[in-house]
């Protein structure tokens, strides 16, 4: 198994990456309480909806929406947008906002890259957004 170089330069290269599939799929100035799903096929779909917006950030809430067994728990997480840094980090993941850094103290059997894997994450989901981009439904409230 090959190892991941894991360091700040990384977080922050794919925060960049993860802001700019952001921009492409919602924009860079989304309005708070727009929500709309990405359809990939009939049994799976991500929904986006922004539910904060400040002068420099958006907070967006992700969720895969998908036919899984039911004792398969659901991915949610919230992304936050920082525009003037031009980045979008994962700031909480199913309901676990304590998301560790290599010199945070974790808890639970979270490893060392958590915060890393998260944002991976986040921009392969991006990608899968990007490439299917078929608006399932698009609500302003």
């Amino acid at each position: 198994m090959h190892r991941q170089n894991f360091s700040l330069a990384c977080l922050h290269k794919e925060c960049e990456l993860n802001f700019s599939r952001i921009a492409r799929l919602v924009g860079v100035h989304p309005d708070l309480g727009r929500s709309f799903c990405v359809a990939k096929n009939n049994h799976s779909k991500i929904q986006f909806e922004v539910i904060d917006s400040a002068r420099f950030t958006t907070t967006l809430a992700i969720k895969i929406i998908a036919d899984t067994p039911h004792w398969l728990p659901s991915i949610e997480m919230k992304v936050r947008i920082y525009r003037d840094a031009r980045m979008a980090e994962v700031i909480e993941w199913c309901s676990d906002s304590c998301i560790p850094w290599a010199l945070v103290e974790r808890k639970g059997p979270q490893s060392r890259d958590e915060k890393w894997q998260w944002n991976v994450f986040l921009g392969e989901l991006l990608y899968q957004a990007l490439r299917h981009k078929r608006i399932a439904k698009a609500q302003s409230s």
